[in-house]
C-alpha cells in the first residue's frame, strides 16, 4: 500500500542524510527534508497541528514533523539509538490522526535508519494492554485501584508522545465520568514569617488526602519524585500518586508520607 510514495520519501531521506551527515539536530533535517520533498513535486506539510481526541472528547492539539500527500506521517529523530517508545510514538500519531502509514527515520547514527509502519485498523488500541492488577504489590492498591485502571486506559488508548496537558485533560475527563470527587490545584503559594513570598503554577488533582500528578517525562527520577513529595507535604496531603505517560507500560509511583 502506497509503496511508490514511501519509496520516493525514503529516497529523499537518503539524499538528505548523504548530504548533511549525522551531526545536526532534528529541526535541521526536518527543514531539509521538507525542501527535498517539495523539489520532488510532493505536497508536504511541516509541523501541522492536529486535534487530539480521547474517545469523543478533544483533549488538546499536537504538531507532527511532516505529513506527505496527506497520507504519510514522517517522524524524524537524531538520536544515538531508536527505542521501542519512538516507534510507539509514531503509531500513536497514526491512530490519533487517522493516517494510513508512517515512516520513522533517525539521522543520528553512522547509517540512516528508516522503517515504515502501517495503521492496522484491527489494532484498536495504540499499545498492548499488559497491566495486571493482581500483580500490583502495594498494600494500598485497593485504595487506588480505580485510578490505576483509569491511567492504564488512557495510556493504551492515546499511546505515548504527547504533552503533559493532553494526558491531564484525559484524566480530568475520566475522573468526571467516574464520579470520583476531586479538586484541581492550579497554583501554590509560599509565605515566610507571615510574609507572602510568591506563587507558581502547578497542575495537580486532589482526591481526598491523595495528591495526584500526571506527567510525561523521560524517567521518573529522584529529582522529580523528591519535588513531588515536597508538594504533597506543602499541600498537606497524606499520600501521593504520580503517573508518567511517556512509557510503554503503566509507570507510576505511590508515596505515603
Amino acid at each position: 500500500m502506497y509503496q511508490k510514495l514511501t519509496y520516493q520519501i525514503n529516497g529523499c531521506l537518503f539524499k538528505v542524510y548523504n548530504t548533511l551527515g549525522s551531526i545536526w539536530n532534528e529541526s535541521v533535517y526536518e527543514e531539509a527534508l521538507e525542501l527535498e520533498l517539495q523539489a520532488q513535486g510532493l505536497m508536504v506539510e511541516r509541523q501541522k497541528e492536529y486535534c487530539v481526541f480521547y474517545f469523543d472528547r478533544q483533549v488538546g492539539s499536537y504538531r507532527i514533523d511532516l505529513v506527505v500527500e496527506d497520507i504519510v506521517v514522517v517522524e524524524l529523530k537524531s538520536v544515538l539509538e531508536v527505542l521501542p517508545i519512538h516507534q510507539a510514538q509514531l503509531i500513536s500519531y497514526l491512530k490519533g490522526y487517522h493516517k494510513p502509514i508512517g515512516i520513522l527515520a533517525n539521522f543520528g547514527k553512522m547509517r540512516l535508519f528508516h522503517r515504515t509502519f502501517q495503521n492496522k485498523l484491527s489494532q484498536k488500541n495504540v499499545l498492548k494492554d499488559t497491566f495486571d492488577f493482581s500483580k500490583v504489590t502495594l498494600k494500598q492498591k485497593d485504595d487506588i485501584k480505580d485510578l490505576l485502571f483509569i491511567a492504564n486506559r488512557i495510556l493504551i488508548t492515546l499511546g505515548v508522545g504527547y504533552f503533559h496537558q493532553i494526558y491531564r485533560r484525559a484524566f480530568y475527563y475520566e475522573l468526571k465520568l467516574s464520579g470520583i470527587n476531586f479538586d484541581v490545584v492550579k497554583d501554590v503559594s509560599v509565605s515566610y514569617r507571615s510574609r507572602f513570598l510568591g506563587s507558581k503554577d502547578v497542575n495537580f488533582f486532589v482526591i481526598g488526602n491523595l495528591l495526584l500528578s500526571v506527567v510525561a517525562v523521560r524517567v521518573l527520577d529522584k529529582v522529580i519524585l523528591s519535588k513531588f513529595n515536597s508538594y504533597i507535604q506543602h499541600l498537606k496531603c497524606q499520600r501521593g500518586l504520580i503517573f508518567n505517560f511517556n512509557a510503554m507500560y503503566l509507570d507510576y509511583r505511590y508515596i505515603d508520607v
